[in-house]
């Protein structure tokens, strides 16, 4: 295996703490502390929220009680009279279902209460709906079925350290420093607390761990598990599709098929048993059913089947063409870990780029992105806290109100949020004045937005609802979080051979490399 790590002499100035080594049980204490953040935070401020539950939780119940022919049943079944939170909307991609289904199997949820029988689910599953809903009112299993989402931080916690490994910074405090930070910061907690998409955790867990395979040139490996994302959340795509463009030869088809085979694996199977009501939801995944609207592409005018092409075929020929771009001009300098780490940032970004309704937990991708961008190139600059900050502040990740799982103090804890990162923004300004005469522009321009998007006095509990425009947050965060990733991708890209972008990363060339 060819150390991918950074020469000594090439390492960034500054960071001599973070490439110090840890021991091998000082990574564990690491791992084990960020699961205790995000357990934590999630825990403390309400829990896994049931807003989007049954998305996929009645597909997890059918699969947990040996009836997975129902975990798609006809959505012409639902009536209007349910509670909203027990409603259908659109289904989950099939790997999230199958493992909370196994999961709720196995920890026995619901199963004080009979599950209704085949004759109660109806022919082909026509009844199943309101069956199950009946059943689960009776058996109170909605809440211990979101519960199962914390499982998805798992599967993120490894992505995050595979690649951090994979890049030449693990086994050192970057490691250590990547998995918190990715804890703490609050766009992360957001699938969970804000509406309930673990499946987008996993899938990004999934990614960065196939992504760290092709540093390795692991082709077969990193096509298994960029085949699971897949079958997670449809954005994987966003993903997979430039790989294959960047890689070339032999392992494109090592890729290109296992990662194939691995999707038919999951998903035809569940096709069958459901009479290929499981296909469109392996195919388009969740996030683009009943919208609020108000994004760029949702002011465009565009509706119906024109606005479903767009918002979801548009990224993918768009990260093609820029893994093309890249490809054309460096080969397989490409799949270096700085560019390519960037290139997934800026293609996976483009999901919300072309969305057609924006929420906080769809920040959650790029956050971590740039978090894993700026590990890897050795630096992680301010103006990305700021970022996630401001984020934060844009789309408030605390329930309150009558939010089914809000605090009866969310509010004051969502308006001391605006108040103590306003704050602490303010107190950087003065201490760069009065200690190092300089001035930090974004952090003034950030505070100033702050104050005039969510400021008041005297700080009182408020709705927190934006007073300015979706598309305003959209081109102003997803903007400049776009930038952030694209910036290192096209210096390097516009680089010459000769050393305007330094190389300091070894990686074996792919036609000389072997799957392991």
């Amino acid at each position: 295996m060819t150390d991918l790590r950074l020469p000594t002499d090439e390492r960034p100035q500054g960071n001599r703490l973070l490439e110090m080594r840890l021991s091998g049980l000082s990574c564990l204490i690491a791992w084990i502390l960020a699961t205790a953040i995000f357990f934590g935070c999630v825990a403390l401020f309400g829990g896994p929220s049931e807003n989007d539950a049954t998305e996929s939780a009645y597909g997890s119940w059918a699969i947990a009680h040996g009836v997975p022919s129902c975990s798609y049943s006809p959505l012409s079944s639902v009536t209007h009279s349910y509670l909203p939170e027990y409603g259908v909307g659109p289904r989950t991609a099939p790997l999230w279902p199958l493992l909370s289904g196994g999961l709720a199997a196995l920890t026995r949820i619901g199963h004080r209460v009979p599950f209704p029988s085949q004759e109660a689910l109806g022919v082909g599953c026509a009844t199943a709906y309101q069956a199950m809903y009946g059943w689960a009112e009776d058996a109170r299993v909605l809440l211990p079925t979101t519960g199962l989402g914390y499982v998805s931080w798992f599967a993120l916690l490894a992505g995050v350290v595979a690649l951090v490994r994979a890049a030449g910074r693990g086994r050192r405090v970057w490691e250590a420093f990547a998995v918190i930070l990715v804890a703490l910061s609050p766009t992360v907690w957001m699938p969970l607390l804000d509406y309930y998409h673990p499946e987008d955790i996993l899938a990004l867990g999934l990614i960065l761990a196939g992504m760290a395979c092709m540093i390795r040139r692991e082709w077969i490996v990193g096509g298994v598990l960029f085949g699971l994302a897949v079958t997670s959340q449809q954005f994987a795509l966003l993903a997979l599709l430039p790989l294959l463009v960047v890689v070339s030869g032999r392992p494109r088809w090592k890729l290109l098929i296992s990662s194939g085979v691995t999707w038919l694996v999951i998903v035809l199977p569940l096709v069958a048993v459901t009479s290929g009501r499981a296909f469109g939801s392996a195919v388009y995944g969740t996030g683009d059913g009943m919208t609020l609207g108000g994004t760029v592409l949702w002011e465009t005018g565009l509706r119906g089947q024109p606005l479903a092409v767009f918002a979801r075929g548009l990224p993918i020929v768009v990260a093609v063409g820029i893994a093309w771009w890249g490809q054309q001009r460096k080969g397989q300098r490409m799949l270096e870990p700085v560019p390519m780490v960037a290139l997934i940032a800026v293609t996976l970004s483009l999901r919300i780029v072309f969305e057609q309704g924006l929420f906080g937990y769809k920040f959650m991708v790029l956050s971590v992105m740039l978090i894993m961008l700026g590990v890897v190139r050795g630096r992680v600059p301010a103006y990305l806290i700021g970022w996630i900050a401001l984020t934060t502040l844009a789309f408030n990740p605390i329930p309150w109100g009558v939010g089914v799982n809000a605090r009866s103090w969310g509010g004051y804890a969502a308006t001391t949020l605006e108040v103590f990162c306003m704050a602490a923004t303010g107190l950087v300004i003065a201490l760069d004045l009065g200690h190092r005469r300089r001035v930090r522009w974004y952090l003034v321009a950030g505070l100033v937005l702050a104050i005039c998007a969510f400021g008041q006095w005297p700080p009182i509990q408020n709705s927190l609802r934006q007073p300015l425009p979706l598309w305003f947050w959209q081109v102003l965060l997803v903007g400049s979080g776009v930038a952030m990733a694209a910036t290192p991708l096209v210096k390097f890209v516009r680089s010459a051979e000769s050393g305007a972008e330094p190389r300091v990363w070894s990686a074996p060339e792919v036609p000389n490399a072997r799957s392991t």
